[in-house]
Order: structure tokens, then sequence, then C-alpha cells
């Protein structure tokens, strides 16, 4: 779904930036408060109160109200949650003193507003209100203006939008009858003006007041509070109206500005009565920022920001405060849209219990939490729940605001009709959108940004209605109205049409559909627009700067490739021209693996020299970890301005010297497979399984010829299972290797005619090793050395066809060989429970884990037998392996793995407990998302352990496991296990392995024939595949050349030795003589 929404939904009341009026700033043209107001600043919090207390003495004083806010200013700096007791009891003091309406006026005031800059706002509404009730009796316009904006700022704070209206507006009333009267609060309350009538659906009028409000500004004023705070306040919440509207450029720099001018504020300043406020404005600035780099889908720089203002309001703010409530809402609302739904739900229900400490109703504020759990909802796939949620949304936006239509609600109900169509309800999704799309015509324009998020809302609904005619219509109707607007640039141009990309393929879709005849001519129509919504990633992708990013744009556009394999599919159909099938396996190859393609085309070192690689890999980092501060929860824009600068000049650059290098880094999404066939080789046929939607074909390629065969899916992949299920007999495993191969490779087969074969698996095949496949049913399991595909063929995988590489030159390491081998035996888990204090902490999973001899007594024996070294026991450490398993020609893992299919990312390997080190006691688990930042290069890594071979992705998407993870770190090629193996007999089979590849054999041929070797060997039980069969390579299948280490022991054992006879020699001659 897509969701501007909580980002750009959210700027209701929660993004209003606070401005907060200084009484006390303003009432110091008095010497006293300048006094105090210096001591505060200074922290001199014992003087400051010295003078408060001498003052005291005189009731007679002007300046006792004056006197309430200082005090519990001082309170609160000294305890955040205090209860303001020294500033009551002042105020106590002043009411009994029977002093001045004036005074009174003054001491409400400042109590007030206390309690407002503390966050417990319900506690100021009787103190604002009195002061205003004083300041009519008084007739002072003045106060009585001052008093009307602060009332509209509980509102605000209470998320009482018809309280902020109301009193906002009765304060521009004062102000236009009073044209003689300088009123300071006029940008002030412009400001809020300016923001109302933008959440009241009027831009111009927005506009208009935001404009007035920078105008009223005292810019001959040298004080921060004008020259830094109201600028960072009216800029910031101008910029709700520029995005709005779709002006990136003027959005991102109002809210760039706005966040400088706080940061300005606050080195200038401190112990400003004006602090408090800032720091909340600065939480929204970040929120605002945020949401921009969401809508250029840049999720992961969104995200960071979030955190950013998350840690800046637990570092200045109690839990039970707007700012707290905002701050852990918009983290919950950037992890929704990294699909990380457990955390964004844990950080949903914190903002839930903030809100709920908080008095009030709040109901602008419950908008915005009842909108984000409605699209928690949504991405869960439970749209009654969402339903719920979106309508809860809509009574709490009407219920702040029902005076006018907001954008919130315009937003709220989008998701509203679109959880609706996915229930199917299509009727009443679609009255609800029409509604809301008249709404916002008549309010905004029929070209306004926020008709276009309306008019995409509906063609979805239309399309899932299956009203394709109507689909095609909208969907023109809104492509066409984008050539008609002027964008300053690319950027801003990506910003005001994400949804490009989802109307071409609704477009796409509906032609196919409406498309009865389907001849080559109105297929290649249909492919035109494709290829057009194709360049649309590719701008989208030359705008992103981090390799998640690019891949998040990727998989969100799985569903335009698959559909586009679809229809190059149906083309070759027709026509049986070769070319639609090498467009269809490009489509395929570019759109799953592009993760690991630029990683390693970037390794080749072709297509532009290391020094600019280089740079970029600096100015990269520089951008992609700027937001990533520690404790610091501020930054400086000049500094992230300069690292954009440098970022763009870098592109520019490369561009013009490195065009090549561009396109494949920062454009190019399809690669295009010209020379797949001159990389195999002569011996070898590769086979690519591939699901079109529930259809299955099998490419088969050599070097001189393709094609496509189709599969029959009329059997079930429960095979599959039970070819590894020890539990199986012989008749049900024999009946599903027979059918399987009857399946899956009797229709190939007879364009088979090589003996080395690289199948390409796609979904559920990945867990099928294929060699097992018979032509006839086995009675035994012995038979499978002679009856299978193992007898004929050489079988490697591999994760895609843009890997190969005919001429590929295997990399030379020095060092042949390092092994680790954890155990875990029961020595190692009691000195684990030993370190650990607290049993809390203790890694019960760690304590089950079973011993694993056989692949430590392998690894000790290798080591030697190759002159390596291996970490056993507890030096087989997560830290250890990270420091010392690059750059050897062989890799080699023994212990255990979980694979993680519904969290690719968390796959990972299990070391040694690091039991010296009681800060990382429990960081043995090697990650997939670590593995793939580190370097692990080599010519094979083998990982023996439970898993590690089975997809990391969701089928459809790859075999992105911890093998890929290891590719991808500069492994060649991977030996691994497609389920749990048995430990001896992979010991067994990894021996007769390593004595083929000490041979010269391929890596491929090395493994078919160590299992062969083990079936002639093995007895009974262990002939079961689920005890050898799971082992297979991925990757390269080149020998490895393995130096022997310098037989120094034998050198100087034929020394002494020689030594010895020698010595035998002279003295029998001696003897003799």
């Amino acid at each position: 779904m897509k969701f501007r929404g909580f980002f750009l939904e959210s700027k209701s009341l929660i993004s209003i930036v606070c401005i907060f009026f200084s009484f006390y700033i303003n009432a110091q043209t008095n010497n006293t408060l300048k006094e105090i107001d210096s001591l505060i600043a200074l922290n001199e919090f014992v003087e400051a109160q010295k003078i408060i207390q001498e003052e005291l003495r005189n009731i007679d004083s002007t300046i006792l109200g004056h006197l309430v806010y200082p005090t519990g200013k001082i309170e609160f700096f000294q305890n955040p949650e205090t209860k303001f007791e020294k500033a009551l009891k002042l105020f106590s003091q002043i009411d009994s003193f029977k002093s001045s309406d004036s005074v009174l006026y003054q001491a409400n005031l400042g109590m007030g507003l206390l309690y407002i800059d503390q966050g417990t706002v319900s506690n100021a509404q009787n103190y604002l209100e009195t002061a205003n009730a004083l300041a009519k009796k008084l007739s002072d316009v003045t106060r009585m203006v001052e008093s009307e904006y602060h009332l509209s700022e509980l509102g605000l704070k209470l998320g009482d939008f018809g309280e902020l209206v109301t009193r906002t507006d009765n304060a521009i009333k004062l102000i236009r009858n009073n044209k003689n009267i300088d009123f300071k609060l006029a940008p002030r309350i412009y400001n809020y003006k300016g923001a109302l009538m933008h959440f009241s659906a009027l831009p111009d009028s927005a506009n208009y007041f935001f404009e007035m409000a920078i105008k009223a500004v005292d810019k001959t004023n040298p004080d921060p509070e004008q020259t830094d705070y109201l600028p960072g306040t009216i800029y910031g919440n101008w910029f709700m109206v520029k995005q709005s509207s779709g002006m990136f450029d003027d959005a991102m720099q109002f809210t760039l500005n706005s966040i400088n001018h706080y940061n300005s504020f606050l080195k200038k300043t401190n112990n400003h009565p004006l602090t408090e406020k800032v720091h909340g404005n600065l939480t929204i600035s970040y929120r605002n920022l945020g949401s921009l780099y969401y809508d250029l889908g840049q999720k992961e720089k969104a995200k960071q920001i979030a955190i950013l203002g998350y840690k800046h309001a637990k570092k200045h703010f109690l839990k039970n405060t707007i700012q707290y409530f905002g701050t852990a809402l918009m983290v919950g609302e950037s992890l929704l849209y990294n699909t990380d739904l457990d955390e964004a739900e844990k950080f949903l229900e914190e903002a839930r219990a903030s809100l709920n400490s908080i008095p009030g109703n709040n109901y602008s504020y419950r908008a915005n939490l009842h909108g984000a759990l409605g699209d928690l909802a949504y991405r869960k796939g439970t749209y009654s729940e969402a339903v719920t949620n979106f309508k809860r949304t809509i009574d709490a936006y009407r219920k702040s605001n029902e005076q006018g239509f907001s954008q919130n609600e315009v937003y709220a109900t989008i998701n509203l009709a679109r959880s609706y169509a996915n229930l199917e309800n299509y009727d009443k999704a679609e009255s609800i959108i029409n509604t809301t799309l008249s709404k916002v015509i008549a309010v905004y324009g029929d070209d306004s940004y926020l008709a276009n998020e309306v008019k995409i809302a509906k063609v979805k609904i239309v399309f899932d209605k299956k009203d394709y005619k109507g689909t095609i219509k909208l969907s023109n109707q809104i492509l066409n109205s984008y050539e008609s607007v002027t964008f300053n640039n690319a950027i801003s141009k990506e910003f005001f049409s994400p949804n490009q990309l989802k109307l071409l393929l609704y477009l796409i879709k509906a032609k196919y559909e409406t498309d009865s005849v389907q001849s080559a001519k109105s297929l290649n129509s249909t492919i035109a627009i494709m290829n057009k919504a194709l360049q649309s990633i590719e701008k989208r992708k030359s705008l992103v700067t981090s390799d998640e990013d690019a891949n998040v744009l990727l998989e969100n556009s799985q569903e335009l490739f698959d559909f586009g394999k679809e229809l190059y599919y149906r083309l070759y159909d027709k026509t049986k021209s070769e070319k639609y099938l090498n467009k269809l396996i490009e489509l395929h190859e570019s759109a799953i693996y592009h993760r690991i393609r630029t990683r390693l085309n970037l390794s080749k070192n072709q297509l532009a020299p290391e020094n600019i690689r280089q740079e970029e890999n600096e100015n990269r980092e520089a951008l992609n970890s700027f937001f990533d501060i520690d404790e610091e929860t501020q930054f400086d824009v000049d500094e992230w301005e300069n690292t954009l600068a440098a970022w763009q000049k870098y592109l520019s650059k490369i561009k013009e010297k490195y065009p090549r290098y561009y396109e494949m880094r920062y454009q190019s999404v399809v690669t295009p497979l010209s020379d797949l066939q001159h990389n195999i080789a002569h011996n070898t046929t590769l086979v690519r399984y591939l699901f079109l939607e529930n259809n299955l074909i099998a490419f088969i390629i050599t070097n001189d010829t393709m094609k496509i065969v189709p599969i029959s899916m009329g059997f079930s992949f429960d095979c599959i299972n039970i070819v590894s299920n020890y539990q199986k007999n012989i008749d049900d495993v024999s009946e599903c290797l027979h059918k399987l191969y009857l399946r899956l490779w009797k229709p190939i087969e007879n364009n088979i005619n090589t003996k080395n074969i690289i199948i390409f698996p796609d979904r559920e095949l990945f867990n099928l090793s294929f060699e097992l496949l018979t032509p006839k049913k086995i009675n035994s399991f012995g038979e499978l050395a002679n009856n299978s595909l193992l007898n004929k063929h050489n079988i490697a995988y591999n994760y895609s066809l843009l890997l190969l590489e005919k001429n590929h030159r295997t990399l030379e390491f020095e060092d042949n060989f390092v092994a680790y081998s954890p155990t875990f035996n029961e020595s190692m888990k009691e000195e684990y429970q030993l370190a650990i204090n607290d049993s809390i902490h203790l890694d019960k999973t760690y304590l089950t884990l079973l011993p694993q001899p056989f692949s430590t007594d392998i690894a000790k024996r290798l080591s030697k037998r190759f002159g390596g070294e291996s970490f056993l026991n507890e030096n087989a450490s997560k830290t250890v392996f990270s420091s010392t398993a690059n750059e050897h020609k062989i890799i080699h893992i023994g212990t255990h793995a979980e694979s993680n299919n519904t969290s690719p990312e968390l796959s990972r390997l299990v070391f040694a407990k690091n039991v010296s080190d009681s800060t990382n006691i429990n960081d043995n688990y090697l990650y997939a998302y670590e593995i793939y930042n580190q370097n692990l290069n080599s010519n094979l890594a083998i990982l023996t352990a439970c898993d590690t071979g089975k997809p990391a992705y969701q089928p459809g998407e790859g075999m992105i496991s911890l093998a890929h993870a290891f590719n991808y770190a500069g492994s060649e090629s991977i030996l691994t296990s497609l389920w749990q193996i048995d430990e001896q007999s992979s010991t067994q089979i990894l021996g007769f392995f390593y004595s083929y590849l000490e041979n010269g054999q391929p890596k491929d041929e090395a493994l078919r024939l160590a299992k062969l070797d083990y079936l002639k060997t093995a007895e009974g039980r262990t002939l079961h595949p689920q005890y050898w069969a799971g082992l297979v390579l991925m990757g390269n299948t080149s020998p490895i050349e393995i130096s022997q280490p310098f037989p120094w022991l034998w050198v100087i054992g034929g020394i002494i030795l020689l030594f010895l006879l020698v010595m035998f020699l002279k003295r029998k001659a001696f003897n003799k003589n």
C-alpha cells in the first residue's frame, strides 16, 4: 500500500511547530528581571532565587506576577518532573496580597506557561482562562491578544482543533481592529493561522498568512527569538504547504532552514524560556525531513532521522508529553515503511502508552495513533482491523476539527477505502473514494497533488474491481496530467509522481486483460508501456544512495518484473522468436539477483578505476552514516548540505567520465544477457527452472543452443520434503524420486548431452537435490549409485545466469586452509554457565546444541594435511572467525546453523561463546546481514551445518541465504547442505571430497565421486538420502590448486637418519681399522 500517510498524514496538530511567546523575555525592561534572567542562563539558580526572595519583601512591587515563571523555571531545570511547589506557593502569596489585576494576570499566565513547558498541559487551562478574563477586565488589548494566543497553543497541545481555531481567530480580529498597536505576537499568530488554513485545505490562504508571519518578524532585533526562533517555526510549518503541493525543493529547503535556525538558537542561549519549545520543534522538523526522504524512496535514511528525533525527545522530554509521543510514533511509522512490523508494533505500543498518560481527549493525536495502527493491520493483512482503526482515525479527526475538511482526513479515507477494497467490498470502497475526490477537487483543484493521490488510490480500487476499461481511462488521465506539470529538477519530478510506476503497472495489466486477441503487435504495444515503467525505476534508482534502498526499490517493483516475464513468454509462444526468451531471462535474473550482481560487477575493476570507486565509497559512507549519531541528537545543516553537494558532484563526474559504470551502478535495472552463451563451457549445460505465476518452465542453454520446455505441474511439492525425511520408507522415497524425475527431468533430458550440468532452481526447487532423481523406481537406497542422475552427471547449482564467467580466473591465495569447529562439548557449556552472572541472560538454546566431535576431528586432520590452521572448541569464536577467515583457498566451517525464512537477514551460524569477554559473551551468532559486510575471500567455503543452504528469502525471490551471503562476501563457491544431515556421514563425504580436490578434480566432480564412494561404504540406515544427499555445490566449479606444505618433519627426519647412518659407517670403519 502506498501510504504517504503517516509521514504525511501525521502532519496534523502533532506537526504544527509550536511558537511559544515568553512574556518573561519581553517583559525584561525591568532591571531586576534582566538580572534574574541572566543568572538562570548561567545556571546560577541560588543567586537568582535570592533576588526573587528579596523582591518578594515588597508586596506592592509591580513585577510580583512576573516572578512566578522564573521561580517555576528554576524548579523545572533542577527536576523536570517537579510539582512546581515553590511557584505555586508564590502564586498563593500573590493572591493573598490582594494584588492588582495586572499582577494577577502575569501570575496566572506564568503558571499556565510553566505547565505547558513541562508538557502537563491540562493543568494550564484554568490559569490561562483566568489570565484571559483578567485581560478583558483590564481592557488591555495587548494582554488580550497574548492570552488568546496562549489559549490557542493550549488547544493545540490538547488536540482540540476547535479551541485552536477560535482562539487564533480572536487574536487576529483584535490585531486587525487595533492597527495602531505593534503586536509582538503577530508573527506567531499569523503562523498558527497559516497552519490552520493548511489543515482546513485552503493552501492559498495558508501561503498568505505564512508570508504575513515572516514579514511581521522584527529583523532589526538581534534577540535570538527574532533571528532564529520565529523564522524556524514559521518555515517549519510552511513546509507542510509546500510538501502537499509537491514542491519538493521548497519543502526541503524550508525544513533544513528550520533545523538550522533551531540549532543556532540553542547555541546562542542557555536555560532560555523557549528552550523546551525549541527542542520540541526540532523533533517535529526531524519528522518533516524524514517524510521527504520517505517520499523519495530513501526509507533507510527516513528511519535514521526518525530514530534521531526519538533520541532527542528521550533526552529532553518526559514520557507523558506530546513531544515524546510524537517521536515514538514517528519511529514506529518508519519501521512500518521498512516492513519491520514486529519492531514497529513495539514503538506504536510505546506511543499508545505515552498518549494514554497525557490528560485530555487529544483527538488529533489519537487520530495519528489509530492511523498508524491501521497501517500496521493493513500490512499484516488483517483488513477488518484496519477498517476499524481507520474509522477511528476519521472520527477523531472530525472531532478535533469540526469546522473544516483537512488533508489528514483525506489520507485516512484513502486508506479506509483501500481496506474495504481488500475485503472485496468494492462498492463501499468506490463510494468513499469518489466522495473524497469530489471534496478534494472542490478545495484543492483537479490538478493538485492531493487530488493526484486520491485518483491513484481510485485506480487500484477500480482495477481490483476488474473494471479494466475504467482503469485504462483513469490511468491515462493521471499519466497525461504529469506531462503538463513543470518541475524544477528530476528530484522534484520524482517527488510529485512517486506512484507513476504503479499507474503504469495497472495500465499494463488492464490492457492485457482487455486484449482478447493478444497478437504479437498488441503484446509489443503493452511491452512498450512496461519499458516506460522500467525507465521510471531507473530514474528513481539514480536518486537513492544506499544499496539497501536500491534493493527495496527493486523488490517493490517485483510485480512489474513478474508480469513482464509473462508478456515475453506469451510473445515467444506466438512467434517462437528466441529474442523474447532472452528478454524473459534478462528480466528474471536482473530483478532477483541485483544485489549480488552489483557487488560482483564492482569487484571486476573494469568499468571504473580503483581510486574512483574509493572516492565513491567515501562519499556514500559519509552520506549514509550521517544521521547515525550516538550521543548527540542534533546535526549541522550546513555540513549535511555540503555532504549532499559532494555526492552530486561525484555523480556528475562519473556520469561524464565513466558512463558505463554510472549506468550499471545508478541506472540500469536490467542487464543484457547478450554474452550468456559465450560464457558457457563446451561440456556444460545450464538448466534454469522458472515459475511464471503457477506455471513452471525450464530453459536449457548450451554455448550454441537455447530451448524452452513447459513443465507439467500435475504433482505435489510434498515429494521434495519426503525425499529428505528419514522417517519415510524406501517405497515412499522411491515413488517420489521417480515422480520428480518424470515431471522435472524427463521433459528436458533429450536436450542434455553433457556430463556437467549447472542447475538454477526457483522457489520450492531450491530444496531439491536433483542428483537423486531416478529414471525408474528403486528397491533399495544403495541402487542410487547406479540408477540416478548422480551416476550420470556432475551437478552444481548457481544463483544467477549473470554470475557465469567462462574465462574466470580462480583467485590465488597464499594460505591453503583454515577451519573452525566449536564442538559444543559439555565442558564448554559448563564454562559458559559459570561465566554468566545473571540467569536472565543465559542462552538456553546454546546449552541444547548437540556436540560435533566428528567435525572437530576432520578439522584437525585437514589443517595438518594442508598446512593450515584450525580453531577448535572455545577458540572457534565469532571474533576469531571474523578476523582470520579472509584470504584462504578453503574456509571450512563445521558448526550449527539456523535458517530464518521469515526474516532472512537473521539466518545465522553458531560459534563458541567467548567466556573471557563478559561484555560480549553472548555475541556468538554470526547473522547473514553481518556476513554481507565482511570480507571472506576464498576459492571455496564449506558450510556443513544444519539448514545453511535453504532459501533465506521467501520462495520466488532467490536463494539469498547464508550460502548467498558467503558468495556476496567473496567466496567463489560454497559447499553447503540443503537440510540437516548426519554429522558423521558428512565428515566421511568431506574426507573423500578433499582427496579428489587435492588430486586436481573440479569441485562438482569431486563432490559426485565422494558421494559415490560414500554409497559404496555406507550400510543400513546411513544410505537414506537424508544422511548424505543434502550436500551441494553452489557457484564456481573450477579445480583448486592446493599447494603442498613443505615437509619439514620428513626433511629433518631424513637429515637425522642420514647423520646417524654416516656416524654408523664411520664407527664401523673405525672398528675394522
